[in-house]
This record gives C-alpha cells, sequence and structure tokens, in this order.
C-alpha cells in the first residue's frame, strides 16, 4: 500500500504535536517539583523566573492534568496533599537524573546505580554548584544501605537527613520509615542529640499525616495498646491542654452527658495537669492502666487515664518544651493513641498548618470514625460564637463542616466567680450553683457532637443537640 506525501506530512506533524505536549507535560512536572522544594508559588516562580500569573495558571494546569488537588492552602502558606507528597521522590529522582546528564562532572564519585533503590528516595539537587557538598546519588547511596540491619543511631541519622535537610534536599518520611523511626526512638536506643534533631526537624516543616500514622503505629505497639475498634470503650476524647489555656476544661462536663446516656467514654491527658485534676476534684474515676479504665464499676461516667500509664516514653516527650520552648510532634501523636481501642474518636485540632493531619493520619491507619473540632485550642470543645470546622472520617467518608453554635441571650460576660478557683468554678457551673449560660452552651453542642458520632448513621444532629438538652436538664437527678 503506497502512502501519499500528504500522509506522510501528517504523520510527522502528529509526531511533532507528540513530542510538544510530551514536552509541555515534561516543564509542568519541573514547575511540580520546584512548587515542592520551595513550599511557595511565588519563590517557585522566582526560581523559575515566572510570574505570579503564569505561576499560577501553570498550578491549574498541574491541577487539572491530575485531576485533583495537589496542595492546601493555610495559614502558613501552601502544603503538599498526600498525592502531591507521593511524587516528590520520583520527581526529584527525575531532576536529579536530568542535571547528572547536563552537567556530568557532578557526582562522579557516586556509587554504583545497581547500589540504588529503583527511584531514589533522596536523590535530591536544588540545581547547585557541584562540589558544594554531596550528591544526589550518594544521598540515596546512604539511604539505600541503611536497612533493618544496621545499627540504630546510623538508621535513625538517615532519618534525620531526610527530614532536616537544606531545601530541595529534604524529604518526609514514609509511613514504614515513620513507624521505624519513632520504634527507634522510644527504644532506648538513640541518642538525645539524635532525639531532639528529629523533633526540631519535624516541628520545623511540619508533620505529615503518613508520618503521624506511622508514629502512631509504633508507639501503640510499644505500648502494648489494644487493636481499634473493641468493645471495652465506645468514645475516646483526649484532653491535652496547653499550659496556656486559661479557661474550664468545659469537655469534661459534656462527656460526663455522653456517659449518662450509657457510652462508655474515655479521655486521657497528661498526669497532675487539668484535666487531671478536674477528675479527682469532681471524684470521677481515674484509671491505673488500660485494664482498670471503663469498668462496669464506672459506669454512666467518663473515665481518665493519665499518659504516663499507658505511654510513658512518649511523655516523656512532652517535657522537652522547656529545653525547645516550642512544641514537638508528641502533642500531636498522644492525641491520636487511642488507648482503649475505641471505635470513635473525638479530639481538637493540633495544628491550623494541616487541619485534615489528624482525620488524614486516621484513614491510613484504617480507623472507621474519627473527628477533628477546630476553634479551641489542642481539644474538642465548642465555642459559643465562633465557627469552627467538623473534620470528619466516619465508615470511610470524609467529610468537612461549619457550624457556629449561638450565644445565649445576654452580654455573653462570664459569671462573678470571686473566690472560687478555677476548678470550683467549673464545678459550680455542673452543681448550677453558678450560672453561667455561655459555658452551659459550650458544654451542650459539645455534648451533642460526640452524641451524634455516637449515633445509627442518618440520625439528625439535631436529635442529638435535644438528647444532650435532656441530660443537662437531668444531670443532678
Amino acid at each position: 500500500m503506497t502512502t501519499s506525501k500528504a500522509d506522510r506530512r501528517n504523520d510527522r506533524d502528529e509526531a511533532a504535536s507528540d513530542i510538544i505536549g510530551d514536552l509541555d507535560r515534561l516543564k509542568l512536572l519541573v514547575v511540580l517539583d520546584a512548587i515542592l522544594v520551595e513550599g511557595s508559588l511565588a519563590r517557585a516562580g522566582q526560581k523559575l523566573g515566572k510570574s505570579p500569573s503564569v505561576m499560577s495558571r501553570l498550578h491549574r494546569q498541574l491541577q487539572e492534568y491530575f485531576g485533583q488537588e495537589l496542595f492546601e492552602r493555610t495559614a502558613q502558606g501552601i502544603v503538599p496533599t498526600p498525592f502531591a507528597e507521593a511524587m516528590r521522590p520520583r520527581l526529584r529522582a527525575l531532576v536529579a537524573e536530568t542535571n547528572a546528564l547536563l552537567v556530568p562532572d557532578s557526582d562522579m564519585q557516586a556509587p554504583p546505580a545497581a547500589m540504588l533503590p529503583q527511584h531514589p528516595p533522596l536523590a535530591l539537587d536544588e540545581w547547585t554548584d557541584p562540589g558544594t557538598g554531596p550528591g544526589p546519588r550518594t544521598i540515596a547511596w546512604r539511604l539505600a544501605v541503611s536497612g533493618a540491619d544496621t545499627e540504630p543511631t546510623r538508621r535513625f541519622a538517615t532519618y534525620i537527613a531526610a527530614t532536616g535537610n537544606t531545601p530541595g534536599q529534604t524529604r518526609p518520611l514514609n509511613e514504614t520509615e515513620a513507624e521505624d523511626a519513632m520504634s527507634l526512638l522510644l527504644s532506648g536506643q538513640i541518642p538525645d542529640i539524635q532525639i531532639g534533631a528529629l523533633l526540631i526537624a519535624l516541628q520545623s516543616r511540619g508533620v505529615t499525616d503518613q508520618e503521624l500514622a506511622g508514629f502512631v503505629r509504633a508507639a501503640r505497639r510499644h505500648g502494648g495498646l489494644p487493636p481499634f475498634g473493641g468493645d471495652r470503650v465506645d468514645l475516646d476524647w483526649p484532653v491535652y491542654l496547653s499550659p496556656r489555656v486559661q479557661g474550664a476544661p468545659l469537655l469534661i462536663h459534656a462527656a460526663r452527658l455522653v456517659a449518662r446516656a450509657g457510652y462508655r467514654v474515655l479521655m486521657h491527658g497528661p498526669e497532675n495537669e487539668i484535666a487531671h485534676r478536674a477528675f479527682l476534684h469532681a471524684g470521677l474515676p481515674v484509671a491505673e492502666s488500660v485494664r482498670d479504665a471503663c469498668t462496669p464499676e464506672t459506669a454512666h461516667a467518663p473515665g481518665f487515664l493519665p499518659t504516663e500509664r499507658f505511654a510513658p516514653d512518649v511523655r516523656q516527650l512532652h517535657r522537652l518544651y522547656p529545653l525547645f520552648m516550642m512544641p514537638n510532634v508528641a502533642q500531636v501523636l498522644s492525641a491520636m493513641l487511642n488507648p482503649g481501642g475505641a471505635r470513635t474518636t473525638l479530639t481538637g485540632m493540633r495544628t491550623a498548618r494541616r487541619p485534615r493531619l489528624q482525620r488524614d493520619a486516621a484513614a491510613r491507619l484504617g480507623w472507621e470514625s474519627f473527628a477533628v473540632l477546630s476553634g479551641n485550642r489542642d481539644i474538642a470543645q465548642v465555642v459559643p460564637g465562633r465557627s469552627q470546622e467538623l473534620i470528619l472520617l466516619r465508615d470511610g467518608e470524609m467529610t468537612q463542616t461549619s457550624f457556629t453554635c449561638p450565644l445565649p441571650p445576654g452580654d455573653g460576660q462570664p459569671p462573678d466567680a470571686a473566690g472560687l478557683s478555677r476548678l470550683e468554678t467549673w464545678q459550680a457551673i455542673w452543681d448550677g450553683s453558678l450560672a453561667d449560660p455561655v459555658s452551659e452552651a459550650a458544654i451542650i453542642e459539645t455534648a451533642a457532637i460526640a452524641l451524634d458520632l455516637l449515633a445509627a448513621p442518618g440520625t439528625p444532629l439535631q436529635v442529638s443537640r435535644q438528647q444532650a438538652q435532656r441530660l443537662w436538664a437531668d444531670r443532678r437527678r
């Protein structure tokens, strides 16, 4: 069959068009890599010599091409989604190999390619002058040779290098690496200086959902905690208040209402801090171990389990705050441990930088029901008059809704509690000897959210609100 000149010309045009299309897509990958490295559209644009409007257009093209969001916008800037994070190592490897071809003398002393993983997990190169430090292949080789049989401090060092290197030479740990890193950290084999280096690097960059999931797996295994979804506890409710929070822990009163509805509620937090002291002040049950929590003898009241009783090594990491003058991953990790293996968790938002962090980590862990309530520093407690977010994982479905609990009539000012301590004021609200409509509204709405999480799927929130109102009205009977 004879091919005409016109047909051959069309074939050449189509081939050229395909090549141009491939080059355009390759340019998009370069743009994506620059955004991941710089953590900012503006800085990536400066690096690539492109204006903000061009970078915005390229960003939209990337999202359209992949068919999903690549970055989340937060108060601290853009944060890669798990999908984008998963592409980071391969993109960096692509850039490293491209630079190696264009600058053949760079990294000449690299280990043999056979020793490298298929996609070098840290093959990173920020287009810097060759000779200023280890090349991408050398860095990748360092990780490739750090297997499970490597001496612990050396293996841990590779995780520090992965998370705490310079821009363009850092990446998040994957879930398996994060689990191994936390297992090593809790084993007692790692020097304090290495522990501090990893914690500071994670805090500076921000922990990812795959890292948090790996940390939780390791810490739960280290503590011998029961599997999720058991029948001992219905609701896991962490209470890790910042020392700077001065308000009353009203969520404990909300938990009392939920327990009176017949649910087994286990709260946990640091020993001798405000939540623990509140339980002791009110005569509520405080457990000495996971086995002692939520027993039939303590039905119709929430239980409290100090972190020191189920995760003492994690609690030790909390105590590093005065040395760093900043929190570390232990704060968000503790709130995810679910020591009773409850089927549902209700927690506060630990980081505004990644509001869905805990929910996404819970999904990775296979939890069926997990809720994050924003708006009140660190704890799941409603604040009347403030817009709040409920970020929910339920039966595999992820949702995020906004709501505002209305302020009750009045001036909204706290009642006169002269002569009463913080805990005496807190207990007086429950006893009814101190009228505080705003606090009562917070308690009832917080309890309604918890009850709704525990109710049958499809139950209207209004039904749970009415139930919480009845429980509050009948609380002293």
